[in-house]
């Protein structure tokens, strides 16, 4: 089979720390090694160092990756270059335009069986107007009107037509999917698509190599992946760091991802006196090796997010034989099982959140025994090859219904 996959994210120095991004190399490694053949158009803002508006290579042999490199039209950015939200509106557009050109080259060039793309930046919107020679699926996570709308404090009346745009796409689209169950619901009750219309694929990841020799003679460390933002619910858990090193001072705690401008960071040192700023350690953006050892020598892993609609972090923790934290919100309640494999905090409760920090630090027969079973949770339901194998069947029942 070949398999189109359209996407505006794919790992690179940017993207180190996008669910989307992950989970599209990730399907295409897991299609390419049944044997299938991959070509993943990715469809992006051209950053300030390319060089070229458009590169191809191949990441196997069965994975070809044409990356478009898009800027917003030079009139558009010369006479709204203070307008941030318009020159974002007219760059999707473009991508849209883009992507719309390359998936009906690339569908004739290679002989393209079916096309999986992800609703947000709505990059096959325009395919709907066309008669393209293959099924398109379009996968739905969080989408932009949840989090401008939903999860953050500002709003602008440009980011609405961007995200109006996206849901106009998602209900026009003839095939839909999603990772998780109460995502479908959720986004049945908001935008009044039919749940029953998705089909549940959930992510995946690769299962990591555990080393049970790591040293013990160590703080306990709990982790922190992801961009430091709002949704995530980066402020809840600083705020809760000083109430878990009250009740025990000898944790550390390390904090993986984006920040811009050490925002986050400075906040936290200008709030907290130098023994507990001294106790954390942002990392910023790192690469996967760093990331994987990250991981690798956590003991806890912690991520309070006001809403994820699935929640890739926490299985790549489990995936680790770490246990995690989280809050009973959208997709995570398919992934963390109370007691079992982690802990639920209160949504947005600082003093919650420490208090199920430090129930797993002073504890290490539970950590360990939530451990093991988030490990065999990942190894029963969310691995690569299980994202591979759903998403054939899914591609066959589509190609099957399309001739």
């Amino acid at each position: 089979m070949t398999i189109a996959l359209v996407t505006p994210y794919l790992p690179d120095e940017q993207t180190i720390d996008s669910g989307i991004a992950n989970h599209y190399l990730l399907l295409a490694q897991s299609l390419a090694d049944k044997g299938n053949r991959v070509i993943v158009l990715h469809v992006r803002p051209r950053y300030q160092t390319d060089a070229d508006d458009f590169s191809q290579y191949f990441l196997t042999e069965n994975i070809a990756v044409h990356t478009y490199k898009v800027k917003a039209p030079g009139l558009v950015a010369r006479f709204f270059k203070h307008k941030w939200a318009i020159i974002d509106f007219a760059l999707k557009l473009t991508s849209m335009r883009v992507a719309s050109q390359a998936v009906s080259k690339i569908v004739l060039q290679y002989n393209v069986d079916v096309i999986e793309t992800t609703s947000y930046f709505s990059l096959c919107h325009l395919l709907n107007e066309k008669r393209i020679k293959a099924p398109v699926a379009v996968r739905v996570s969080t989408t932009f009107s949840q989090i401008m709308n939903e999860h953050y404090p500002f709003k602008s009346r440009v980011m609405d037509l961007i995200a109006n745009m996206e849901i106009r796409f998602i209900k026009r689209s003839r095939h839909l999917l999603t990772h998780a169950y109460s995502h479908a619901k959720e986004l049945e009750h908001l935008y009044g698509i039919n749940a029953a219309r998705f089909e549940i694929i959930p992510h995946g990841v690769n299962l990591p190599v555990i080393n049970k020799n790591e040293p013990t003679d160590r703080s306990i460390k709990v982790l922190y992946t992801g961009r430091l933002e709002y949704r995530k619910g980066t402020d809840v858990l600083l705020a809760a760091i000083p109430l878990a090193l009250a009740q025990n001072p000898d944790v550390l705690f390390e904090l993986v991802g984006n920040d811009p401008g050490n925002d986050y960071q400075n906040r936290f040192r200008a709030g907290n006196a130098d023994p507990v700023f001294q106790k954390v350690i942002f990392r910023g953006k790192v690469d996967n090796e760093i990331l994987a050892q990250a991981y690798r020598t956590c003991d806890v892993f912690v991520a309070p997010s006001r809403y994820e609609s699935f929640g890739l972090i926490f299985i790549e923790a489990m995936s680790y034989g770490k246990p995690v934290i989280g809050c009973n919100v959208g997709g995570v309640s398919e992934i963390i099982a109370d007691q079992y494999n982690g802990l639920f905090a209160e949504t947005g409760d600082a003093q919650s959140l420490a208090d199920k920090i430090i129930q797993l630090v002073n504890n290490k027969e539970l950590r360990e025994q939530l451990g093991e079973n988030a490990r065999k949770t990942v190894e029963d339901k969310f691995t690569g090859e299980q994202l591979a194998v759903n998403s054939l069947t899914y591609y066959n029942k589509l190609i099957a219904d399309f001739n």
